[in-house]
């Protein structure tokens, strides 16, 4: 996806002082630019790929998957382009973790992204915006005239809205927060399917379990289910969500302060040792 569908910016502003150019380079320059964008690209792939360990280790990685083998191809291809390019890499005798070498690949890479609440006007204020970027200006006004066009689905007083989960998932699962936990593994993954490709409810239970054992809590934030003020939240606002719902984060315990979950020695791992930043972590408001 990265080498035959980068991203680039839909336009490219004049320099100027201030967070936005509200003017346009020319169209000899604009070419210039995207083609100046396109070679970062090839570089920042190869020089991924030689952090990722090199062929061997990324053919091993991906169990040889055709699209591990077609990167691989591209790279062989591009070293008659930049040249210089590899020479300037250090082989390395084992790759880095793909948290490096992913990093160099995000200003080209597209994403997929949940967005679960009940309050938009101040979103497309601020995004739908001649002030905003031009992607996510199109991106809002895109999400706009879908949500324009879109016919809700009414759901009953306590029924869920479950993103990603299916009737066969109901039949086969009876207990709605077992579901948002279903759901939760699944918009973690933006996928019905695991990562292999494949339906498991037994690997979304695993996955929604070590989300919540080690503070991933955001996934949990898009299942929930109409409230009736009688609980223990009275507030105007539940998470993302208006007071007529109750997100299904808002009911795991301890879903605020993930230090209520974690062990002292585990913090003072976490800083390095450093006893006086612990004491003073530790004592800070809840």
């Amino acid at each position: 996806g990265r080498l035959q569908h980068p991203f680039v910016p839909l336009a490219f502003g004049k320099n100027k002082a201030g967070m936005q150019s509200a003017e346009e380079v020319s169209e000899g320059d604009a070419e210039a630019a995207r083609q100046n964008w396109l070679v970062g690209r090839e570089v920042a792939v190869i020089q991924a790929f030689i952090m990722a360990g090199g062929e061997e280790q990324v053919m091993k990685d991906a169990k040889g998957h055709e699209g591990a083998i077609a990167v691989c191809d591209w790279v062989r291809k591009m070293s008659t382009v930049y040249p210089d390019v590899l020479r300037s890499m250090k082989p390395l005798s084992v790759g880095v973790h793909k948290q490096h070498a992913n990093r160099v690949l995000e200003p080209y890479a597209w994403h997929t992204v949940i967005v679960t609440g009940t309050a938009w006007r101040n979103f497309y204020a601020l995004r739908a915006s001649p002030m905003a970027q031009p992607e996510i200006q199109d991106l809002a006004i895109a999400m706009a005239q879908v949500h324009m066009e879109s016919k809700p689905q009414e759901l009953d007083h306590m029924e869920w809205h479950l993103p990603f989960v299916s009737d066969d998932d109901r039949d086969e699962v009876k207990e709605p927060r077992r579901l948002a936990r279903l759901s939760s593994a699944r918009c973690a993954r933006v996928s019905y399917l695991t990562h292999d490709g494949k339906r498991s409810l037994d690997k979304d239970f695993f996955m929604a379990d070590d989300l919540q054992k080690n503070g991933h809590m955001s996934p949990f934030e898009h299942p929930a289910t109409t409230h009736d003020h009688t609980g223990a939240y009275l507030g105007s606002y539940n998470g993302n969500f208006s007071s007529a719902w109750m997100q299904y984060r808002k009911m795991i315990d301890g879903e605020s302060d993930f230090s209520n979950h974690i062990t002292r020695e585990s913090l003072l791992q976490g800083l390095r040792g450093d006893e006086r930043l612990l004491e003073f972590v530790q004592s800070l408001p809840e």
